[in-house]
């Protein structure tokens, strides 16, 4: 039996929504996040590129022959591993390291909304996902001028390159068979279209990003093993140790590895069962939510979320003067990230285990915030191991505060 909570929480609190934007910054820091959770395991550094166009970065380098007929050949290496042939050429532009860098600082600045920065500023900060003194902003901005080797940009479908002293090493040859994997990605299942740059259901747009990193993670480590030394594999990714990624909230950190982390488990499991013609399978049938990813059985199974709706809080419920700053969808991984945060990672995975669909509000009133979430969940069992670690995530978050929050709503079958 399916069974409802909702959970009305005032006097200030938020909960960290991921919002349209988060899907950027996921997609821009990726480089780091592949780096430091998969280096042991033939990983290198990736970039996904930003969803929305900016002007070509400047200026650009000049390729040797040699380069160019390596890249050709990595670019025909993956089409044979991948099982797609290019439809069309992926144009290359080769930059020095401080020009990409400023293409994603620019690139971050435009796409990044006030409205945006604002909505995650307060829900991160609220509910001490993040310190006090630290600003999202400035975290990512942080990790994000960090140093990157290449990127597939799928709008204006162009790779660009780091190529300081023209020189190809593992990191570069590795990250640009794990680009040129997005490229085909892009040109057979269309990657505007499977992500669009402001989802409504962020949930999903993680799941989709999962997909498709995941693929191009699995491809990156067979054609490493099947076409590197030992010696060039043991160098991959070693300028990865001092990230700032590393020391970047729980949270945010564990959000940004999960494309790389689970959606290799995801894909790989696939693989494993169907081969690539399995996985672009699953590109013609993508999956839904996070929870798909974190339980593949649950994909095979056709286990959809439930679509969850909230009544507009404006229309004067909860009072009168109330306005929404977002609503969207949290999904297993975050509820799971959040509670893992506050209370433990044990508690954590088993308080958002049997998730099966939410939807959340934040609306402010005169400087303050409430945040109203109303979840579904498998089980009668599931849905009480959700609220009672949810309600000791706020005591922590709250230590020696009364009690700011509480149940309403109707708190059983709906």
């Amino acid at each position: 039996m399916w069974r409802s909570y909702v959970i009305c929480v005032l006097i200030g609190l938020l909960l960290v929504s991921t919002g349209g934007n988060v899907l950027l910054t996921r997609q821009m820091l990726a480089a780091h996040a592949d780096a430091d959770r998969l280096r042991q395991r033939l990983a290198s550094v990736a970039v996904t590129a930003p969803p929305t166009p900016a002007a070509a970065p400047a200026p650009t380098i000049a390729a040797s022959t040699d380069n160019r007929l390596l890249l050709q050949q990595i670019e025909d290496q993956v089409a044979v591993l991948r099982g797609l042939q290019p439809k069309s050429p992926v144009t290359l532009r080769f930059l020095d390291q401080p020009a990409l860098q400023q293409y994603f600082v620019d690139r971050f600045n435009q796409d990044y909304l006030p409205s945006e920065r604002e909505s995650d500023q307060k829900l991160m900060t609220t509910l001490g996902l993040i310190k006090p003194n630290e600003t999202v902003v400035q975290t990512l901005l942080d990790v994000l001028q960090e140093q990157v080797i290449g990127v597939y940009n799928n709008d204006d479908k162009v790779m660009y390159l780091v190529a300081d002293n023209n020189q190809f090493g593992p990191d570069e040859k590795a990250t640009f068979a794990h680009e040129f994997t997005h490229a085909l990605q892009d040109q057979y299942f269309d990657l505007s279209r499977l992500a669009p740059k402001h989802p409504t259901n962020d949930d999903r747009a993680l799941a989709i990003q999962a997909l498709t990193e995941g693929d191009a993670t699995l491809m990156q480590r067979l054609w490493a093993q099947e076409k590197m030394t030992q010696d060039e594999i043991n160098q991959l990714g070693q300028g990865g140790a001092d990230s700032k990624l590393l020391s970047a909230p729980l949270f945010l950190r564990e959000q940004l590895l999960f494309p790389y982390s689970d959606g290799f488990n995801f894909i790989r499991q696939i693989y494993q069962t169907n081969g690539y013609a399995g996985i672009d399978d699953v590109f013609r049938n993508p999956p839904d939510s996070t929870e798909q990813i974190l339980h593949p059985d649950k994909y095979r199974s056709h286990e959809k979320p439930v679509d969850v709706s909230l009544p507009d809080f404006t229309l004067g419920s909860l009072g009168p003067g109330w306005r929404t700053i977002n609503s969207n969808i949290f999904g297993e991984l975050d509820l799971r990230l959040i509670l893992t945060q506050l209370v433990n990672s044990v508690r954590g995975v088993r308080g958002a285990s049997g998730w099966g669909g939410d939807r959340w509000a934040l609306l402010e009133k005169d400087g303050q915030q409430a945040l109203v979430i109303k979840s579904v969940w498998d089980t009668d069992t599931d849905a009480r191991n959700f609220f009672d670690t949810f309600s000791l995530a706020l005591k922590n978050r709250f230590v020696g505060a009364g009690a700011p929050y509480g149940e309403c709503g109707n708190r059983g079958p709906p």
